[in-house]
């Protein structure tokens, strides 16, 4: 059996790179998942006491809460990720939890969002607006868009539950529920407010026989 020549080792070996270069270009994405190598995007509060803002040529301090999406495998970067509101729940009269109609989702605000582009690619730690609350109003969720209907803010004495998922071209996260409750006292110390406004991870929501409860 004649071995190759030289030339034709080339040759093969030509042949192979450009066939292992259409290989990745077509299924790199589904091969990658299929390893465990692909991106692998996750959520979490980044602090439950929240972060004290005074802005500048303003006399009232604001308190904003930040959720993190980060990238378990930061050598996949996640490209164009974004963080929606998929679901919202509010406390009804009786006291249960109902699920607010939402046509579709909505993006959250990144932090900075004057500089930060709309769609993020995610190798490091990335942040997202939750929400805010200022002395004598409301506590305010913030999307980029707020549509008429949607209850956005939580007034003193109620609850809220928001449902968080980080989208991306070639992944998503799992849902993160953060429930939200507010007694109506407002106060720039830290530790005591974290008192009267509660924002904490939670299990999630389920369909019960009187509408929604936690799970």
């Amino acid at each position: 059996m004649l071995m190759p020549t030289f030339d034709q080792w080339i040759q093969i070996s030509v042949a192979i790179g450009t066939i292992g270069a259409v290989i990745v270009a077509l299924w790199g994405n589904r091969l990658s998942h299929m390893f465990g190598l692909g991106p692998k995007l996750n959520l979490s509060l980044v602090d439950a006491q929240g972060e004290l803002v005074i802005p500048t040529g303003r006399s009232d301090s604001l308190r904003y809460y930040h959720v993190k999406v980060f990238n378990s495998h930061k050598w996949s970067p996640a490209n164009n990720v974004r963080v929606m509101i998929t679901g919202l729940f509010t406390l009804a009269a009786d006291g249960n939890l109902v699920r607010h109609k939402m046509v579709g989702s909505l993006q959250l605000m990144w932090r900075f969002a004057n500089v930060h582009p709309q769609y993020s690619v995610v190798g490091p730690d990335d942040y997202a607006d939750l929400g805010y609350i200022s002395d004598g109003k409301d506590f305010v969720l913030t999307p980029f868009v707020r549509p008429n209907n949607f209850p956005h803010s939580l007034s003193a004495k109620q609850k809220m539950v928001v449902e968080l998922q980080a989208f991306a071209d070639n992944t998503e996260s799992l849902p993160l529920c953060i429930e939200i409750s507010w007694d109506g006292v407002f106060t720039e110390d830290t530790l005591e407010m974290a008192k009267h406004l509660v924002v904490k991870e939670v299990d999630g929501v389920i369909e019960s026989a009187g509408g929604w409860a936690m799970k």
